[in-house]
């Protein structure tokens, strides 16, 4: 287990929760195109993180009704880390193995703070690579 948390920021381009955010971020350049609104690079930006943002929210607030056993050793694995790393390894495992385990994970830390921290890190990771991506165009 240990190996997974100890990875760079790793994402998996075919991962289900960053082709949601390709799916969302084309919905939402279609509609500001339909509405033929134009939009600066900083707004362009405001309006992507504010759309990842609530992808989060909304994956966050699916019920983990029963925590596999993998799950509860991982949260006690993290709580043993000090909290920069704790969020450091919940974005390594959102990024690498699904947005919605990291979440049940982090919820199992019982710490709102570690929670807050990684929606906001994750919010600018996700923003990152969708751009790298081609996705999000800032010009």
């Amino acid at each position: 287990m240990d190996h997974q948390f100890k990875k760079p920021f790793g994402f998996n381009v075919e991962s289900n929760d960053l082709k949601a955010l390709q799916e969302r971020i084309a919905k939402l350049e279609a509609q500001l195109a339909q509405e033929k609104r134009e939009v600066s690079p900083t707004e362009k930006t405001d309006l992507a993180k504010k759309e990842i943002s609530q992808y989060i929210r909304e994956v966050q607030q699916i019920p983990d009704f029963a925590q596999p056993q993998s799950q509860r050793d991982d949260v006690k694995e993290i709580r043993l880390m000090p909290p920069t790393q704790q969020v450091g390894a919940l974005v390594s495992l959102a990024l690498g193995d699904g947005l919605a385990k990291a979440i049940a994970i982090a919820i199992g830390l019982d710490n709102p703070a570690i929670l807050d921290e990684m929606h906001d890190t994750l919010v600018d990771s996700y923003f990152d690579q969708l751009v790298k991506l081609g996705v999000i165009k800032i010009i």
